[in-house]
């Protein structure tokens, strides 16, 4: 889901939330509770299993934080079950990061914690924002938090990306700015972990996305499919996790009548002759198709322009 989630549906995703809270988890709101923190020898176990997506999100976190620093934020990420992997903060933050467990080893699922920005994005599995009274437990209506669902090189939900803070007031006009940059950074991330993951295989592009994914397929020397991130899978409806059986991808996308792949098509046509400096002939060993087909697919697309 895009950045530009309505205002109906961030009604619905909250009140969604709360429903949770009081019917599933049965949560006292007016409870006085803290969230859960890990011990260091529990929080080196769960850093340890999540050990690629920590050193790989890390120099995009510092990028965040220095953009949101400015406005008092924190930045956080999480694994999906809420549990808080590391924290980019200014210094004259950390007693206030330590009241409100904005630290590593805090656990922000929904279902304990109630309604806030790890837990509900998590559960929901698409961008949230919630701000002080939206915020299921009465204690926590200080805070106030957005957050961003990141996934893994093969589409699968690795954990969320927030920016939280305890003292912002007045969030609502510099909202959107805060959600492209999380949405920007989930990106890089999963980038980062693609490219890692098919770095002996060609990767292009589906086309523009504006979601905490990019849309993303990685091709093995004869045009098959290897991986596909998750907007990927979701734009072609393929599974998540490993992908085997799929024919070359250019066939395939040809196959499909809707204008969407027609588009998708034209993308991975530019970023195969991209990828090879125009030439057609490797551009279609690299497809799986002849260069005749190529240089048809080329005419009909208008890509010889």
């Amino acid at each position: 889901m895009g950045c530009a989630m309505t205002a109906a549906a961030a009604r619905t995703c909250l009140s969604d939330s709360w429903a949770r809270c009081s019917t599933n988890y049965n949560l006292d709101p007016s409870e006085r509770w803290e969230t859960q923190v890990l011990s260091q020898p529990e929080l080196r176990f769960v850093s340890g299993r999540t050990q690629r997506l920590i050193q790989s999100a890390l120099p995009e976190m510092q990028r965040l934080h220095t953009l949101v620093d400015p406005l008092d934020f924190t930045v956080m990420l999480a694994d999906p079950t809420g549990i808080v992997l590391s924290r980019h903060t200014q210094r004259s933050n950390l007693s206030g990061c330590r009241r409100w467990r904005f630290q590593a080893g805090a656990v922000w699922d929904e279902a304990n914690a109630g309604t806030n920005a790890i837990g509900t994005c998590l559960r929901e599995e698409r961008p949230v924002m919630v701000v002080h009274d939206q915020h299921w437990r009465l204690c926590f209506r200080k805070l106030t938090g957005m957050a961003v669902p990141v996934y893994n090189s093969i589409g699968e939900l690795a954990g969320a990306i927030n920016a939280c803070s305890f003292v912002a007031e007045n969030v609502l006009p510099a909202a959107p700015l805060l959600m492209d940059a999380l949405q920007t950074t989930a990106r890089r991330v999963e980038e980062k972990l693609f490219h890692d993951r098919f770095r002996e295989d060609m990767i292009l592009t589906l086309g523009p996305s504006t979601s905490s994914s990019a849309m993303l397929v990685a091709l093995d020397r004869d045009g098959h499919i290897r991986g596909a991130t998750h907007a990927s899978r979701q734009h072609m409806n393929w599974p998540k996790g490993e992908l085997s059986g799929l024919p070359a991808l250019l066939p395939l996308l040809d196959s499909q009548e809707e204008p969407n792949f027609r588009r998708a098509e034209a993308q991975v046509i530019r970023s195969a002759l991209g990828t090879v400096r125009g030439n057609v002939s490797a551009a279609a060993r690299l497809l799986g198709v002849s260069r005749a087909t190529l240089h048809r697919k080329i005419r009909a697309l208008g890509l010889d322009h």
